[in-house]
């Protein structure tokens, strides 16, 4: 199929990409990466007049510790986001999760903004952000907002963009030294392969063996971002044991069928993802 003509615009400034929003956002595609916007151009899925370049925005591309949390740049790349110090030290989920998406060459340009406005259901990094209790900063010319990563996404490929907004900045929760943490996934290979189902977890235990932090997130397994409260709670309060790590892995699986219903692919997903959560929890608590 014939990819659509359009005119490349690249602003100077965040301010000049906001105004340009303003006048033009309903005709207007924000190119950050390209790795999925270029692939729907290429398709006739998305036929925009304007495609705006806004991944050398230095707004952009900043990471720092501000207010006890980590701002993370939303045009930053995933190789930017697992090599940056200050992100590996304060949000090593996301760091370590980057590592895992796409291939070499998928890293280096695909963005943290892109990947999120994309919105699917299988982003590593939308699963690593929400152990994080992520915020999304959403700009336009005349308004200012911070909305919950789940809330931003609604469904698959769905999200609360609005024509005239630009995503400028991911708001991240941090984690001290003596937190413990996983990201796993699977699929059918180890690279360039969308993950069927992956796994973040965290967590902290305190001085008399307990556990005093617990979060849990699995992506692939519901139509909106999610963490599995019914699951974290099992283990917060307590002292981890094996018994506690496998029920926590079947209210897991209850929880993927309460929330995205009886499916198809169920059968296999229910078995996989206590299997995955068994692996987490034992290498966080257990080892």
């Amino acid at each position: 199929m014939m990819t659509s003509r359009f005119q490349y615009i690249r602003p100077r400034s965040l301010k000049d990409a906001l105004n340009f929003l303003d006048a033009h956002g309903p005709h207007t595609s924000i190119l950050a990466g390209g790795t999925d916007l270029m692939i729907s151009i290429r398709r006739g899925a998305l036929t925009p007049k304007f495609v705006m370049d806004v991944s050398r925005l230095e707004e952009l591309r900043v990471a720092e510790k501000m207010d006890g949390h980590l701002s993370v740049g939303a045009a930053l790349t995933y190789t930017e986001i697992m090599n940056d110090p200050t992100i590996v030290e304060l949000a090593p989920v996301l760091a370590l999760a980057s590592s895992f998406v796409g291939s070499l060459q998928i890293r280096n340009v695909g963005t943290l903004g892109g990947n999120i406005s994309n919105a699917s259901p299988a982003s590593d990094a939308v699963t690593a952000l929400m152990v994080h209790d992520a915020q999304v900063e959403v700009l336009s010319a005349k308004t200012s907002r911070m909305v919950p990563l789940n809330e931003f996404i609604t469904s698959p490929y769905r999200t609360t963009l609005k024509p005239g907004e630009l995503i400028t900045r991911l708001l991240l929760e941090t984690f001290e030294k003596n937190y413990r943490f996983t990201f796993q996934r699977i699929a059918r290979r180890r690279a360039l392969s969308i993950a069927r189902i992956n796994l973040a977890a965290v967590g902290q235990i305190d001085s008399r063996g307990l556990v005093s932090d617990f979060r849990l997130s699995v992506g692939s397994i519901t139509p909106q971002p999610a963490r599995m409260t019914r699951a974290e709670d099992i283990l917060k309060g307590v002292l981890p044991d094996r018994n506690l790590v496998m029920e926590t892995a079947k209210k897991v699986s209850q929880e993927m069928v309460s929330r995205s219903g009886v499916r198809p692919s169920t059968e296999y997903k229910r078995p996989a993802v206590e299997g995955l959560v068994i692996k987490s929890l034992t290498k966080i608590f257990l080892e």
